[in-house]
Order: structure tokens, then C-alpha cells, then sequence
């Protein structure tokens, strides 16, 4: 065959709060492999990106791979690449916070190996337009994008790089091909081989970008990559062939001819489908196999950013993030614990869910949280009641924030507690994820061996049944549910009960007096076909080491009142970390006390979730629920009052 050209970038990265045995894991069984493999072919070049957190991890724990990189960089092996330190979603983090983690990679990369990187690595392939320009005057002259970014601006088959720009600034942008992202490394150096054939007989590039744990990390990648030999046939292979591999500045500094090509908004395609519910995805997916590729730019999946809408809980979480980069950069913080931990409660895997655990793993969300109080406390945000419409829906939120724990009130739904941190742990007490429907939940087949994870199938586990009982909301905290005299615990846990009140997620009025939060609504409890008026007012009272909640419920009709009132909470508490003894409810081993007067029926039940990982369905326990419940006979104007008491160790 013709004389081909390969450019290939290898992408590594773990989160922000993963485990540190899943860390040492990938190294072993797939980043230092690899090099270790590569580096007996020094003619066979590539580009390579860690992430930041991955090069934090090195300079600690493991120096090996670092001096074995220094050796394949000095010898023009390697081409590394940079991106953002943290791995953000560059799109959805401020442009002051996307230059100064594009400069924290350089910087660090320059300083490390004396070499500042060309290219940069997006996260996730997330494009959008103005990036071009935040690329560019970072000093970056290219980035990998997928070939699907390419189909939405009207070209087929892209097989070479393009420029595009923003005011102005260019950047190259080259396009990862779909097909060799499957056939590498899952399929035999034969069938690779007819590929690059097809390839070099057309005049084209072969561009390769991908993540480097399909070597050895994905499920039953170790024994294929390695111990059935399928590395070192395929490097033996590009050594042996009319194949030739350059680092993506390589083969820039031959001056191609570039043309112009403006991309929209965009991930690779699996990303894209992701984010849609199961009938969009269907019916995408029936589009796509109806209409050739000369149609492609006229269907598309979802938009990154929809990942907002779909889950309230990443909404929240991205939006309290950004409230604390526009505090700390309108007050020109540079404190650099403060900018570390920011930047680190911007890693993207938090925000969203796919084929990878991401959103759907507690401790991946509870790590950005850490950092994101980490932060707001090194910058001193001030203590005290707050006004902010944070989560951008009009409507102002409430804050409380002291030394010992912060609280946000959203009285537009339900007068709810939205988020409640415990200072000393920065520990996000409500940081839980509601049972979502996902599109995935459809299918049941068996799993299947050597194939990459998005083509994996996955087999439904036993009495799944149970975790498609959805959540028709947000699993928040100070709920207020009215519920008739058949309620039992059954209907409650396998949500097929009715609340036949108006008070649940409705709007509240709110009125903050001499360090108090009124919080309160007349509404309407429906029971037999009759309406009762019902006025809710909620009392908080914080205070430096407890906080004092106090109801008062009242029957505004000449007739009798009787049904139940729940208050539901939601905890991210594992097992060890409860325990209800009579009127008491204990969190984090007796760190936190809740007391209600009078003593209510406590229901409890654990909240897990199921989703689909890298190999298979995952039962994930996302934390607790809990139902305080009264009984509530009421006369003619009668009210029920009670209160619950949240006290902090040593406490006043």
C-alpha cells in the first residue's frame, strides 16, 4: 500500500475522589504497561496526555512512570499533550478559570520535561465555538475533536485536520476516526491493517485519539492487550509496514494546507446519545440507520450542557461551583489553596453519566463537594443569611452559612432544604441522587467478551424491577408531604402512594426577621372529594452550634382534619454512619443529633440506584431516607406544632 501517515493520542485520566486502589489499578494493569510496551519500539511515535490528577498521583506515588516518560521524551518519542489541569468541561466553567487551568497544564509540563505542549486534550471532546479562541490564546495551536463534530458541519469522512477560529484566533482541530476508535484495540492487526489500506489508497491520514484504559483497564482488555499478545503484534506490525507515526506538531510542521471548517456544538456520538431519555433515543437511532451519512448534520443527539436539565443534582452542583469562582474572581482571591481546590471541584466526571459510573457515584460527587467547601472556606465567604439566585431560575435561593454548616432554603419548591453542609468534614449532608429513568434500563442480554465497552451488552440483575420505581422529583431535605389513611410503608418505598396536598414542591413565601427564616403557604389537602385549607409556617432559627426548626400546622375549616404528615430527609450517610434511637436521629457517628418533639413514626429505607458501568449493571447505594410521620387530627382551627433540633458536637 501507499505510504500512510498515523497520528495517534493516547488520553489518560482518573477523577477527582476515586479510589485509590482503582488508581493504582489502572497503572498496573494499563498506563505503565503500555509505555513499558512502547518503549521497546522507540521508532514508533505518538502523542500522550495524562490528566492532572493522574501527574498528582506520579509525583507521589509512582516516580517510575514519570523517569520511564522522561526517557521516551528525550529520545522524540513521545509528544505530550496538554489540556486543562483538572479535566473541566472547558465549556462550562468561566473563561478566567479555563486560561488559568490550560496555563497550571503548560506551566507544569514545561517545568517537568522542558517542553511546552502544542496540542491540548478536551474532556470529553466538548466543543463549543468560542473555544477556539480560549485555546489559542492559551498558547495551544491544535486539538482532537471526533469525526461526529465534523457530520454537523456538513463534511463526510474527514481524514485530515482543519482550521477553524473564534475573532479572530485560529486552531487546528483534527478528526478522531470513529472506525479505528472500535477496531483499536478489539479487533486483530489483519482487519486494522485493511483499514489503513482503505486509508492510504484514499490519500488520507489515519487519526487515532482515545482513552488509554481500553489497554488493559476495560473488561477483558489486560488479557487481550497484553497476555494474548495483541500490543505487541500491532506495534510490530507499524514497525514492519509502510506506516508512518509522527506526533500531531510533527506532522503540523510539514505546513499542510488547511482548510476552514466551523464546527457546532458537540461531543463524540455516544456522548450525545447519552444525554436523551429512551424514546428520543430510539427513534435517533431508527433516523441514523434510515438516512446515509450525507444527511448526518440534519440529526443529532443531545447537547452537553442538557445533562443540567436532566439531572437537577449536576445542576446544582455546577452551580455552586460557579458561584464560588465569581466570588473568588471578583475579589481577585490568588491564595492558592483557594484556586487548587476550586479547580479541582471542576473535574467533569461529577456532572454527567454514560456508559461510566460519573454522576452516579457518591463518592465522585462528595470529592467535588470537599473541594468546593474547601474552598469557600480558605476564601472566608461570609457568614450569615444570604439572597442569591445561585441555580439561575429567577428566583432568589437562601444561604445560612457559620463555622460549623452552611444551609440553602429554595422556597419555590416547598420551601425546601436543598443542601446542608457539615464545615468540619466538608461533607454535603444532601448530596444524593434521585432513581432517574435511563434509556439504557431497557435492555437485558447477556455480557459479552472482548468487545469495547460501548458495544458491550449487560444483563439486567435480579429483581430489578424494584429500581424502576422512578423518583418524580428531586430527593431533597424539609419536605412536606400530606398523605391520606391508607399510606403504608409498602406504597411509600415502591413510590405508588398520592400526596393529596398542594404543598409539596409548591412555592412558599419566605420572610427573614431578627436572624429568623419564616417560611410559609395556605394551601389545600384533598381527602373524600372534600378540600381543607391548611397554612404551613416553618421557623428556622440557626445558631452558632444548632439550629432549631420549628411547624406549626393549622386546620383552617369547621370540619376535622385526619390524615398523615410526612417530613422526609435525605442523607448521604453510609450504613455505619446512622443510627435512630427513639426521638433521636444520629448522623455521622453521633457528629450531628436530630430531636423531634413530639416523637413521630420513623420510616427509613435506603436509597440505591441502578446503573450501568464499564462491565456491567451496578446496584450503587446513594445514601438514606427518612419519613418522619405523624398522625394529624385536627379540629376546626386547631394546630399541631412540633420542632426538631439539630445539634453539633459540643454544641452550645
Amino acid at each position: 500500500m501507499p505510504e500512510l501517515a498515523f497520528l495517534w493520542a493516547v488520553h489518560n485520566h482518573q477523577p477527582i475522589g476515586n479510589f485509590p486502589s482503582v488508581i493504582e489499578k489502572a497503572f498496573d494493569d494499563s498506563y505503565f504497561p503500555f509505555l513499558q510496551n512502547l518503549a521497546k519500539y522507540p521508532e514508533i511515535k505518538f502523542s500522550l496526555h495524562f490528566s492532572g490528577p493522574l501527574w498528582e498521583y506520579m509525583e507521589i506515588h509512582r516516580p517510575e512512570v514519570i523517569k520511564l516518560l522522561q526517557s521516551m521524551i528525550e529520545r522524540n518519542q513521545i509528544e505530550l499533550l496538554g489540556g486543562a489541569f483538572y479535566e473541566p468541561i472547558l465549556a462550562i466553567i468561566p473563561e478566567w478559570d479555563r486560561r488559568s487551568q490550560l496555563l497550571l497544564m503548560a506551566d507544569y509540563l514545561e517545568k517537568k520535561f522542558g517542553i511546552r505542549p502544542q496540542g491540548a486534550w478536551i474532556a470529553e471532546r466538548v466543543w463549543e465555538p468560542q473555544l477556539a479562541r480560549t485555546l489559542a490564546e492559551a498558547g495551544y495551536k491544535f486539538t482532537l475533536l471526533d469525526e461526529e463534530h465534523f457530520y454537523y458541519a456538513g463534511l463526510i469522512n474527514p481524514r485530515f485536520p482543519f482550521i477553524t477560529e473564534d475573532q479572530g484566533f485560529p486552531l487546528v482541530i483534527f478528526p478522531i476516526d470513529k472506525r479505528l476508535r472500535y477496531l483499536i484495540p478489539f479487533h486483530p492487526p489483519e482487519e486494522i491493517d485493511a483499514y489503513f489500506h482503505q486509508l492510504a489508497n484514499s490519500g488520507n491520514l489515519a487519526i487515532l485519539g482515545d482513552d488509554g484504559e481500553k489497554f488493559g483497564l476495560w473488561p477483558g482488555t489486560k488479557n487481550w492487550v497484553y497476555e494474548a499478545g495483541w500490543l505487541d503484534s500491532f506495534l510490530n506490525y507499524l514497525r514492519t509496514s509502510k506506516i508512518k507515526t509522527l506526533t500531531f506538531s510533527e506532522f503540523l510542521a510539514t505546513k499542510p494546507k488547511l482548510k476552514l471548517v466551523y464546527l457546532p456544538p458537540a461531543s463524540y456520538e455516544e456522548m450525545m446519545e447519552w444525554i436523551l431519555n429512551r424514546e428520543q433515543l430510539k427513534k435517533l437511532r431508527e433516523l441514523k440507520n434510515i438516512l446515509s451519512l450525507d444527511f448526518r448534520r440534519l440529526i443529532r443527539g443531545g447537547f452537553f450542557r442538557e445533562f443540567f436539565l436532566k439531572y437537577p443534582e449536576s445542576h446544582h452542583l455546577h452551580k455552586r461551583v460557579l458561584q464560588l469562582s465569581k466570588f473568588i474572581e471578583e475579589r481577585k482571591i490568588k491564595n492558592e489553596i483557594v484556586l487548587k481546590n476550586l479547580y479541582r471541584s471542576q473535574c467533569n466526571d461529577a456532572y454527567w453519566h454514560g456508559v461510566f459510573g460519573g454522576l452516579y457515584l457518591p463518592h465522585l460527587r462528595q470529592a467535588v463537594y470537599f473541594h468546593l467547601l474547601e474552598a469557600e472556606k480558605a476564601a472566608r465567604v461570609k457568614a450569615g443569611w444570604e439572597l442569591i439566585d445561585f441555580d439561575c431560575d429567577s428566583q432568589p435561593e437562601i444561604f445560612y452559612r457559620n463555622q460549623t454548616y452552611n444551609l440553602i432554603f429554595k422556597p419555590t419548591c416547598g420551601g425546601s432544604l436543598i443542601e446542608f453542609d457539615y464545615l468540619p468534614y466538608s461533607r454535603n449532608l444532601t448530596n444524593v441522587l434521585s432513581r432517574w429513568p435511563e434509556s439504557y434500563h431497557q435492555y437485558s442480554t447477556a455480557a459479552t467478551e472482548g468487545k469495547s465497552i460501548h458495544e458491550l451488552a449487560r444483563k439486567l440483575p435480579e429483581n430489578y424491577e424494584i429500581y424502576f420505581h422512578y423518583d418524580k422529583y428531586r430527593r431533597t431535605s424539609l419536605l412536606d408531604h400530606f398523605f391520606d389513611l391508607t399510606l403504608t410503608f409498602e406504597k411509600w418505598t415502591r413510590r405508588e402512594y398520592q400526596d393529596v396536598g398542594d404543598f409539596f414542591e409548591q412555592e412558599y413565601d419566605f420572610n427573614l426577621r431578627e436572624n429568623y427564616l419564616y417560611l410559609e403557604k395556605e394551601g389545600m389537602v384533598r381527602l373524600t372529594e372534600k378540600d381543607f385549607k391548611v397554612f404551613i409556617r416553618k421557623t428556622i432559627i440557626p445558631k452558632s452550634k444548632n439550629i432549631l426548626i420549628e411547624y406549626n400546622i393549622q386546620n383552617k375549616n369547621a370540619e376535622t382534619l385526619d390524615c398523615f404528615f410526612g417530613q422526609e430527609w435525605n442523607f448521604y450517610l453510609l450504613p455505619d454512619e446512622w443510627e435512630l434511637k427513639t426521638s433521636s436521629f444520629f448522623l455521622l457517628k453521633r457528629k450531628i443529633q436530630l430531636s423531634f418533639q413530639p416523637e413521630p413514626q420513623f420510616w427509613i429505607t435506603p436509597l440505591e440506584t441502578l446503573s450501568q458501568s464499564e462491565k456491567d449493571f451496578e446496584i450503587i447505594y446513594q445514601g438514606i431516607n427518612l419519613l418522619a410521620l405523624w398522625r394529624l387530627y385536627l379540629k376546626a382551627n386547631e394546630n399541631f406544632i412540633f420542632s426538631i433540633m439539630i445539634e453539633f458536637e459540643n454544641g452550645e
